[in-house]
């Protein structure tokens, strides 16, 4: 279900960003690409120097899946871009005596200025700033087969919440209409709010509780083509 609205959302995106191109005189620039999101879970408190330092990877989850982007050049230096882009992450673990589940999807969807550098050379570094917002689906679940019975601890959330995203990396022109992205490195932080979910206990019944707020401090790398 999840694979059908990003592929939705991903199709109306470009159908809107070909109209709004079509209709003025801009320059417009496409990209579609890999995406990587380092992201950061549940249990992580926030922490800006760790994105820095050396326990970078070991403190977030890798989310594969797709990148696509829009962007209206008034000048040769200055655009305005349109991204969304959807990642997602499935983790089991079996112990001993039963099972643990984690699945993360994050889907992006933002817009900002872009400035970029050497519109006619072969090598075209570029920055830019964006803001929107992200949503965000986690399910979890632990399961344990105990000499009583099957006991199961699970709860599923998802929120839709403020998102940035800050970075740039580099073109290759290939020809006049393609080129590649060598590399794109955004720092993207959502900033999730207090949610409150609905855990199933050991005992089968339903126990809430309030999933306190913070800011997941996720890095994105991407790369692909621009036509």
């Amino acid at each position: 279900m999840h694979r059908k609205l990003s592929v939705l959302a991903l199709t109306l995106f470009v159908l809107s960003a070909t109209s709004l191109f079509a209709q003025s005189d801009r320059k417009a620039e496409f990209f579609a690409g890999y995406s990587n999101l380092q992201a950061r879970g549940l249990p992580d408190t926030n922490n800006l120097t760790g994105i820095f330092g050396s326990d970078f990877l070991n403190n977030r989850a890798t989310l594969h899946g797709f990148a696509a982007e829009a962007t209206a050049f008034p000048s040769d230096v200055f655009g305005l871009t349109g991204s969304f882009s959807f990642n997602e992450n499935r983790r089991s673990t079996t112990v001993t005596n039963g099972s643990d589940s984690v699945s993360t999807d994050i889907y992006y969807f933002m817009g900002g200025p872009t400035v970029k550098i050497g519109n006619s050379s072969r090598v075209q570094p570029f920055a830019r700033f964006m803001a929107g917002g992200a949503r965000t689906n986690f399910d979890v679940s632990s399961q344990r087969n105990l000499s009583i019975g099957n006991t199961t601890n699970s709860f599923k959330t998802g929120t839709t919440d403020f998102a940035l995203a800050v970075g740039g990396g580099v073109d290759w022109r290939v020809s006049d209409n393609l080129k590649l992205r060598v590399f794109q490195i955004d720092y993207a932080p959502v900033f999730l709010r207090d949610q409150s979910v609905n855990r199933l206990s050991a005992a089968g019944a339903i126990d809430p509780f309030i999933l306190n707020g913070q800011r997941m401090d996720n890095v994105r790398f991407t790369f692909g083509v621009v036509f």
